[in-house]
Protein backbone atom coordinates (compact mmCIF):
# COMPACT_ATOMS: atom_id res chain seq x y z
CA UNK A 1 0.00 0.00 0.00
CA UNK A 2 1.38 3.38 -1.01
CA UNK A 3 1.74 5.87 1.89
CA UNK A 4 0.85 9.66 1.16
CA UNK A 5 3.28 12.12 2.20
CA UNK A 6 2.64 14.17 5.53
CA UNK A 7 2.26 17.56 4.02
CA UNK A 8 0.42 20.49 5.82
CA UNK A 9 -2.77 20.32 3.37
CA UNK A 10 -2.74 16.67 4.38
CA UNK A 11 -3.20 17.31 7.78
CA UNK A 12 -5.51 20.42 8.08
CA UNK A 13 -7.88 18.02 6.08
CA UNK A 14 -7.19 15.24 8.13
CA UNK A 15 -8.44 17.36 11.97
CA UNK A 16 -11.05 18.97 9.49
CA UNK A 17 -13.10 15.55 8.41
CA UNK A 18 -12.64 14.44 12.00
CA UNK A 19 -15.32 13.67 14.24
CA UNK A 20 -12.97 14.18 16.76
CA UNK A 21 -11.60 17.61 16.67
CA UNK A 22 -14.98 18.99 16.05
CA UNK A 23 -15.89 17.25 19.26
CA UNK A 24 -12.84 18.51 20.93
CA UNK A 25 -13.73 21.83 19.74
CA UNK A 26 -17.40 21.90 21.12
CA UNK A 27 -16.19 20.79 24.40
CA UNK A 28 -13.52 23.55 24.92
CA UNK A 29 -16.22 25.97 23.53
CA UNK A 30 -18.56 24.78 26.37
CA UNK A 31 -15.93 24.43 29.36
CA UNK A 32 -14.63 28.09 27.86
CA UNK A 33 -18.46 29.52 28.55
CA UNK A 34 -20.24 27.43 31.20
CA UNK A 35 -16.82 27.55 33.43
CA UNK A 36 -17.41 30.71 34.24
CA UNK A 37 -20.93 30.43 35.00
CA UNK A 38 -20.17 27.25 37.13
CA UNK A 39 -17.80 28.27 39.58
CA UNK A 40 -18.81 32.34 39.80
CA UNK A 41 -19.11 32.78 43.49
CA UNK A 42 -18.28 29.23 45.05
CA UNK A 43 -15.51 28.45 47.49
CA UNK A 44 -13.68 26.28 44.82
CA UNK A 45 -9.46 26.08 45.41
CA UNK A 46 -7.80 26.47 42.14
CA UNK A 47 -7.69 22.06 41.74
CA UNK A 48 -11.42 22.13 42.31
CA UNK A 49 -12.24 24.68 39.67
CA UNK A 50 -9.84 22.87 37.49
CA UNK A 51 -11.70 19.74 37.79
CA UNK A 52 -15.71 21.52 36.90
CA UNK A 53 -14.18 23.03 33.87
CA UNK A 54 -12.74 19.43 32.92
CA UNK A 55 -16.09 17.94 33.71
CA UNK A 56 -17.74 20.37 31.59
CA UNK A 57 -15.35 19.97 28.99
CA UNK A 58 -16.10 15.95 28.87
CA UNK A 59 -19.56 16.66 29.26
CA UNK A 60 -19.51 18.70 26.11
CA UNK A 61 -17.46 16.02 24.48
CA UNK A 62 -19.76 13.29 24.42
CA UNK A 63 -22.59 15.23 23.90
CA UNK A 64 -21.66 16.50 20.91
CA UNK A 65 -21.34 13.02 19.01
CA UNK A 66 -24.21 13.40 16.27
CA UNK A 67 -23.82 16.84 15.47
CA UNK A 68 -19.75 16.71 15.08
CA UNK A 69 -20.86 13.00 12.84
CA UNK A 70 -23.25 15.41 10.82
CA UNK A 71 -20.68 18.26 10.38
CA UNK A 72 -17.95 15.80 9.16
CA UNK A 73 -20.48 14.07 6.31
CA UNK A 74 -21.35 17.30 5.13
CA UNK A 75 -17.88 18.04 5.40
CA UNK A 76 -16.89 15.16 3.45
CA UNK A 77 -19.40 15.57 1.19
CA UNK A 78 -18.85 18.79 -0.24
CA UNK A 79 -14.89 18.02 -0.60
CA UNK A 80 -16.15 14.95 -2.90
CA UNK A 81 -18.34 17.16 -5.21
CA UNK A 82 -15.31 19.77 -5.63
CA UNK A 83 -12.52 16.91 -5.74
CA UNK A 84 -14.70 15.94 -9.09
Amino acid sequence: MKKRPLTVSYIFFYLLLSEDTWRIAAGFVCAVFFGPLVTRDRDLSQSGEVMVWLMIMAVGWSVTAWPAKKITNALRRAVKRVSK
